[in-house]
């Protein structure tokens, strides 16, 4: 949380904040970018259009990385265009300034150098990600048990390396604990475009008289984390294919499990689905915009309608692609 000061300028800031009362769960490496946009002077013009012009560029290279890994796996380019003209990729990333993108470079990156077996760099890419939103520490048990158990150590080695580096901002003033207070508050405070969370919150009501979302929130994030282990121990992304799969799976499961599911949450498994056959999360990046409909009413009451529309249609894809289709795809020259 800043604090206010006499600085006009950052005052205005400040009064603006959608949650000026909390924390900020952004890790030190994307609120440099914030930083940097600061450079500009005090111009929330100049300040958007710095930010826009770093996420636009990060979103040429997403679409180079894309390139380079399907000529590796001899994939049709034509399906870049799926990610590029995506609407929900235009409005989210350059319309509104989300750094998903950002996150899905790290993770692109990940899977390039995955693929032409450089793990440094392959842990740097992960690493970066993390930086920008920690989320993609989920891809943890995929990769310890895709890899051969003599690169296990030189991978994770790198990458906790990569990471503490990124993360060593927060051992200043409290960091560490103001950042979890933060994140313990967004696990049990907030709730949005959820699914199994909804349905949990929806039975409880016939046992009890509250909602009890400090505990719903939490227990679904632990039993997310059990199911993503228990996935990579039955999985094992052995090639490089079945890595991409995994990736994708491990982050429908965890979204499935969350408490709030905004759109562009689901744009760096998007970005990874487009070099596999699944179809699933570009199926999601049509249905998730039912949920704008809460940003419509002055209370940004959700609608249960368009929410059982939305997850009936996406479960109907997920059963079909699940129970119709081979999980993984044919067995490629594996990545050492």
């Amino acid at each position: 949380m800043l604090e206010k000061t006499s600085d006009s300028y950052l005052g205005f800031l400040f009064e603006n904040l959608n949650s000026p009362n909390y924390f900020s769960i952004y890790p030190p490496l994307h609120q440099a970018f914030f930083y940097l946009a600061s450079l500009a002077g005090e111009s929330l013009l100049k300040n958007i259009i710095i930010l826009r012009i770093f996420i636009i560029l990060f979103d040429f290279l997403n679409i180079y990385l894309l390139y380079k890994i399907m000529n590796l796996l001899n994939k049709p380019i034509s399906g870049i265009w799926l990610y590029a003209f995506n609407p929900l990729v235009i409005i989210e990333l350059t319309g509104n300034l989300h750094f998903e993108g950002l996150v899905l470079t790290g993770i692109l990156g990940l899977v390039y150098f995955w693929i032409k077996k450089r793990k440094g760099f392959a842990a740097l890419g992960w690493s970066f990600a993390i930086g920008i939103k920690l989320t993609p520490l989920i891809l943890g048990p995929i990769l310890l048990l895709g890899l051969k158990r003599n690169k296990v150590f030189s991978f994770f080695l790198f990458s906790s390396v990569f990471i503490s580096t990124f993360l060593f901002p927060l051992i200043f003033s409290n960091g560490f604990q103001k950042f979890w207070q933060s994140f313990r508050l967004f696990q049990s405070t907030f709730e949005f475009n959820a699914s199994l969370y909804y349905l949990t919150i929806w039975i409880s009501r016939f046992f009890i008289d509250y909602n009890p979302i400090a505990y719903v929130g939490p227990i679904l994030s632990f039993v997310a984390f059990v199911s993503i282990i228990f996935f990579s121990l039955v999985y094992k992304a052995r090639d490089n294919e079945k890595l991409c799969l995994g990736i994708i799976y491990v982050y429908l499961i965890y979204l499935l499990f969350q408490n709030v599911v905004h759109p562009w949450y689901i744009i760096p498994a998007f970005g990874i689905s487009v070099l596999t056959g699944s179809r699933i999360f570009l199926v999601w990046t049509g249905l998730v915009f039912l949920s704008y409909y809460t940003y419509s009413n002055e209370n940004f009451d959700e609608s249960g309608v368009l929410l059982l529309v939305e997850y009936g249609i996406l479960f109907v894809f997920i059963l079909k692609e699940i129970y119709f289709k081979p999980l993984s795809p044919k067995n490629k020259p594996g990545i050492e």
